[in-house]
């Protein structure tokens, strides 16, 4: 049998969605209560550190720009066109 402390748990952060209270920590010890508002342990979200297939933020496929190929409205260019 293996004891609870032996599995490797994720690594994130746990937010009090009541305040906002964010507080590093792993996957498999929620906070008691949050220090800064006194919610319960079920008010605290986990979200993780580890990397996920699901999104890339990183991406620099050009095929990923959400772009319609419009330009863009540019103030200072429309500035210059008065004068």
């Amino acid at each position: 049998m293996v004891a609870d402390d032996d599995v490797p748990s994720a690594t994130g952060e746990w937010e009090c969605m009541e305040c906002g209270y964010i507080e590093e920590g792993v996957e498999a010890r929620r906070p008691k209560e949050c220090p800064e508002c006194g919610a319960p342990a079920d008010a605290f979200d986990f979200f993780s550190n580890e990397e996920s297939d699901e999104e890339d933020w990183d991406s620099d496929d050009p095929e990923d720009d959400e772009s319609d190929g419009e330009d863009e409205y540019d103030e200072d260019t429309e500035d210059e066109d008065r004068y």
